[in-house]
């Protein structure tokens, strides 16, 4: 049986590498193993206090099959606003440390650390922080300037089965539209000059698919995200391309542009910029955008009449009118 091994990607890997895989196929694992067994220092990352807190259990400690497996006795010994993670011997192996805490640690010096791992970094829930600014302040405290004086960049593996495209982190690096061409091409790898994409198929989940847990599940949101790597949380509804001359503009909201079809009544979103129209801020007058537009486009959406130009803007402009 053949588990994600993501030794068969180092030569792929890039200083923001996100693998986003079925549940349990073995990415953690995988990543932990390589940097223990390689003698990398690294940061072990969650979003929240309560997870890291969490992990410092012998419930929840993310080692604890590899202890079995390896004969290891690796553990979490919590020190003020981060934790050691220490092996058998009592020696430092790397640090484990919430996301959510790095406003905090600026001053913190990880030169010693050469990898982050950031597990479960898609959450289907808003966090009560902003991940992406939080996320590229960290890579800032923890990379501080090593490539500057000619070392190698601080290297970020992330990783989560297919929760949400809608990650601020995803986001933040303009990749959803990426994913989403990856999705409908069926491509599992995409390369840029600092960002690997990975969508691997793996063997484990396949013989998953008759195991007790899931053998009545097919068909189902949890099925499609833990065995078939869909983003069954996102709905792909009214995405298309449209040509935008056919469209007259109505009006700006945010950096969200709609327009109405000239001959019938559909509606278009999109960031194709428009003047000489009416323009509305979310955070300050969003209902003077509701009384003029608003209250009528969620029942448009439900019967395809309200379209959007890609999965961003739907879903920015969702939240706005729901």
């Amino acid at each position: 049986m053949k588990f994600f091994d993501i030794r068969d990607y180092l030569s792929d890997l890039k200083p923001i590498s996100i693998i986003i895989g079925g549940r349990g196929i073995g990415k953690t694992y995988s990543a932990l193993t390589f940097l223990i067994e390689n003698k990398k220092r690294f940061l072990y990352m969650r979003n929240t206090r309560q997870q890291i807190s969490e992990c410092c259990s012998d419930f929840g400690n993310p080692f604890k099959r590899l202890n079995k497996d390896k004969g290891w006795d690796i553990q979490l010994s919590p020190e003020k606003d981060h934790v050691n993670i220490v092996d058998g011997n009592g020696d430092i192996i790397g640090y484990a440390s919430p996301l959510s805490v790095f406003e905090n640690l600026r001053g913190a010096d990880l030169s010693d650390v050469d990898y982050v791992i950031f597990d479960e970094f898609i959450e289907n829930r808003k966090l009560l922080f902003d991940q992406f600014k939080a996320f590229v302040n960290m890579r800032e405290t923890v990379g501080r300037n090593r490539e500057l004086l000619g070392e190698e960049p601080l290297y970020t593996i992330l990783l989560s089965n297919a929760q949400s495209l809608n990650s601020p982190i995803l986001a933040g690096y303009d990749l959803i539209p990426d994913i989403e061409g990856m999705i409908k091409g069926s491509q599992k790898k995409l390369k840029r000059a600092d960002t690997l994409v990975l969508l691997p198929e793996s063997e484990v989940s396949e013989l998953k698919k008759n195991t007790s847990t899931y053998r009545g599940l097919k068909g189902t949101r949890i099925y499609k995200e833990n065995i078939e790597n869909q983003f069954a949380n996102d709905s792909f509804y009214g995405i298309k391309k449209r040509n935008i001359r056919e469209y007259k503009p109505l009006c700006k909201i945010d950096d969200l542009y709609l327009y109405n079809h000239k001959s019938n009544h559909k509606y278009y979103v999109c960031s194709i910029q428009a003047i000489n129209i009416p323009e509305y801020n979310s955070k300050d007058n969003a209902l003077a955008f509701y009384q003029s537009f608003g209250r009528y486009l969620p029942s448009e959406y439900a019967i395809g009449n309200l379209e959007f130009s890609d999965f961003t803007t739907k879903a920015k402009f969702m939240k706005i009118i729901e």
